[in-house]
């Protein structure tokens, strides 16, 4: 066993909030996480007493300032956050009754551990023996009751730590998927992207599928949900052989904490879906990639869309979405066509205001489609130099 105190006083922070001489324990993933080695960024703390004025002497301990730390209320949760400058969080929650009873309304056992400098390590529900056999492990059905959202987040562990839920947290999950829908959808949407961010989502997705919960949120039929998630690993293959430039960038955040990598797969999972029918709160741009790349794969099943005749028009019709369209479709080959692309739109031989001169337009949808059609030849190599570019123009020109 890790010296816990060691590590948790060995924390400016937690050396801070022990040091004010309140009934305080630090409790949950915190505590976890030094256990399998993980640095945490996120430390809850329950407190006896006013924990608003205690955040307030936290704050003054840590010597912040409005431009280092912000203080939050969250009513809903009946919570004080302080929100440290470099992203750290600290959470005060107050303890109402005895710290076992405060750990036995949480979710899992791994996260049911409580630890001060007087009591040390407080573990009623053996969460440190699941946490070395990996296995996660819910405390009760009736906290899967007051909070559903909760049978989600025990895939979300799936995909974050690699570990598995064990045979009678699924028998739970199963007897109350259908709860799921009492949560709010964008409580849902968060825990769904988080779950698509991380390495071993896959095994996640699928054994929540296997389990009944994801149909009772995304609004796809089984056999199709079931399909989608089985190619996954296709998708994860012609990721892995993306250049290593394209690679860097999908592990950027997109929208709504998801990163690229992350929408990929989501886009994966709810191809055929009902976009607006599912209880996923998407942002505007999310749901406007996913509708895009949906109506071009279910094109390409049809016509063949990314033949040398068809790609720049494609190119041109997902836009932003072309890149996930390559990759959903199995074409990384074409990338390079579509950084070409990019270049010529950007830049092509002649600007703008070239193309008016030689035409003697002055603007409107006939210029547009002489820009559209001059970038189109000189994708397809039809157009090479400026000179030919111009006398295309002139030979075309009244």
């Amino acid at each position: 066993m890790k010296n816990i105190r060691k590590i948790v006083l060995g924390n400016k922070i937690n050396s801070k909030v022990f040091s004010l001489g309140r009934e305080a324990y630090i409790v949950g993933g915190y505590l976890r996480d030094i256990l399998i080695g993980k640095k945490s960024r996120d430390l809850d703390y329950v407190v006896r007493g006013d924990i608003r004025q205690f955040a307030g002497l936290v704050y003054a301990a840590l010597g912040l300032t409005p431009g280092k730390g912000t203080t939050v209320e969250l009513k809903k949760e009946q919570m004080i956050r302080i929100v440290l400058k470099n992203g750290i969080t600290l959470d005060f929650t107050e303890l109402k009754d005895s710290i076992r009873d405060n750990l036995s309304g949480r979710d899992f056992t791994m996260n049911a551990i409580a630890w001060s400098p007087e009591t040390g390590l407080i573990d009623p529900f053996n969460g440190i023996k699941d946490i070395a056999k990996h296995r996660i492990k819910a405390i009760s059905i009736d906290n899967f009751k007051n909070d559903p959202l909760r049978l989600l987040r025990a895939y979300r562990f799936v995909s974050e730590l690699g570990w598995k839920a064990e045979p009678e947290t699924r028998k739970m999950v199963r007897h109350l998927r259908k709860e799921i829908r009492k949560s709010a959808p964008e409580r849902i949407t968060l825990e769904f992207f988080k779950l698509l961010n991380f390495k071993n989502f896959y095994n996640a997705l699928k054994t929540a599928s296997d389990d009944g919960l994801l149909e009772c949120f995304l609004s796809i039929p089984r056999k199709r949900l079931f399909e989608n998630i089985r190619t996954i690993p296709s998708l994860e293959l012609c990721i892995k052989k993306l250049p290593l430039n394209f690679k860097r960038n999908i592990e950027k955040p997109f929208s709504q904490e998801l990163t690229l990598h992350g929408l990929l797969r989501l886009e994966q999972v709810l191809y055929s879906s009902a976009l607006n029918k599912n209880r996923l709160r998407l942002s505007r741009i999310i749901f406007e990639r996913l509708k895009m790349v949906h109506e071009l794969l279910s094109k390409s099943e049809k016509q063949d869309i990314f033949s040398q005749e068809n790609l720049f028009n494609t190119f041109f019709k997902a836009k932003d979405s072309a890149f996930d369209l390559l990759i959903l479709s199995g074409n990384v080959k074409l990338l390079s066509q579509l950084e070409r692309f990019k270049k010529i739109w950007k830049r092509s031989l002649l600007a703008s205001e070239e193309i008016m001169e030689i035409t003697g337009l002055k603007g409107g949808v006939k210029l547009g489609k002489l820009i559209y059609g001059l970038k189109k030849m000189q994708f397809e190599g039809k157009l090479k130099t400026k000179k030919e570019a111009e006398k295309w123009l002139k030979s075309i020109s009244p």
